[in-house]
């Protein structure tokens, strides 16, 4: 008997013993759950904000190869203006040489004729008036002949300044290009390197899930009775529901997410979220379990429920009426929380819906099956 106590007994302690190792080790587990989670979130946020200062990069970059392209193209044709000018520039020069030369044997000509000679032609005229015409002419060709010098002469200097500001202009236009092509290379490495982070947050997360997933898998060797710590386990997730997620409510698309360009302007208008045609009075349902963190009016959406459904996402529910919920409930997938309202002007009736991380929306047709 006394055996058979002793031998209870140390079965006892073994199964205390072991139920003590488990509970130990499932709380280990949590704890490390609980931090893995915390990574993953932690790299979520981290990608959301590399991904917007690579789209803050993105557009800086576009807006630095239009100017680029712009300045380009300026600088070739100031460039085809200043070799224009310089032809120009020769070509007077050449003129006013010639006329020069021509002016110069015309005055070696009248002093070879000399004194005498210069004065019989001037005063072989046969009365006054043929001695007054023969002085107009002389002095009408040397005239003419220096006025066409200066001509040239203003006329080349006026080019030559005309040249001057447009090769000071190109300069300027090559020095705003270095900078701007200096500028570029730096947006670019910025690119490279917030690319090169992007990939190791992206790692990072990818090791928290497969730590998650191997932390369910040990679990499972423990027997839990925790139905808190089997939850935080096994809980289905929003971010695992991707593509799998049930509609709102039965409808056609009629406007999609992303840049749409508008039918009666040309404008091209940012979408968060899409719209889903359906009759007033249509029941919408939470696409996904839930609490209700905000219920009211917003100006262009009407009435309108957010969803938080943990880890940080969001569903939006707007131009909705007859709300079933209030701030602070809990819900579960596809329960009914409000009806499709009247129609706006803009629109008929039906549901605008989103689907937002921290702020950043989703495309929900990549979320739900059936659309």
């Amino acid at each position: 008997m006394k055996l058979f106590q002793l031998l209870l007994a140390i079965i006892l302690s073994a199964a205390m013993a072991t139920t003590a190792v488990a509970s130990t080790e499932a709380d280990s587990i949590a704890k490390d759950f609980e931090t893995q989670k915390k990574k993953l979130e932690d790299a979520e946020l981290k990608q959301r904000q590399v991904l917007s200062a690579l789209y803050q990069l993105n557009k800086k970059i576009k807006k630095i190869v239009i100017e680029k392209g712009d300045l380009s193209q300026q600088r070739a044709f100031l460039e085809v203006n200043i070799k224009n000018l310089s032809q120009k520039v020769d070509e007077l020069d050449q003129r006013s040489k010639s006329q020069k030369a021509l002016l110069a044997e015309r005055l070696r000509a009248i002093y070879k004729l000399g004194g005498p000679s210069v004065a019989r032609f001037l005063f072989s005229s046969n009365s006054s008036a043929s001695l007054e015409r023969n002085l107009k002419i002389l002095g009408i060709v040397a005239a003419r002949d220096l006025d066409l010098i200066k001509n040239y002469g203003r006329d080349l200097k006026e080019l030559q300044n005309k040249k001057k500001m447009l090769a000071q202009r190109l300069e300027s236009l090559k020095s705003v290009e270095n900078k701007i092509v200096a500028q570029e290379k730096q947006f670019r490495k910025e690119q490279e390197l917030k690319g090169k982070l992007l990939d190791g947050i992206r790692k990072s997360k990818l090791f928290a899930i497969n730590k998650i997933n191997g932390l369910r898998e040990k679990s499972l060797q423990y027997n839990i009775e925790d139905a808190g710590l089997f939850d935080l386990l096994f809980k289905p997730s929003f971010a695992d529901q991707k593509g799998a997620l049930p509609q709102p409510l039965p409808g056609v698309v009629t406007r999609k997410f992303g840049l749409m360009k508008g039918e009666d302007h040309p404008y091209t208008i940012s979408h968060k979220g899409i719209f889903i045609s359906a009759a007033k009075g249509s029941p919408i349902k939470s696409v996904f379990e839930g609490r209700i963190s905000y219920v009211g009016e917003l100006p262009g959406f009407g009435t309108t429920l957010i969803v938080d459904h943990g880890d940080h996402y969001y569903t939006v529910y707007s131009h909705a009426e007859e709300v079933k919920v209030g701030v602070g409930d809990e819900i579960t997938q596809s329960q009914v929380i409000a009806q499709v309202g009247e129609p706006t002007r803009e629109s008929n009736p039906g549901l605008y819906f989103e689907i937002r991380h921290f702020s950043e929306p989703y495309d929900p047709q990549q979320w739900m099956k059936g659309l």
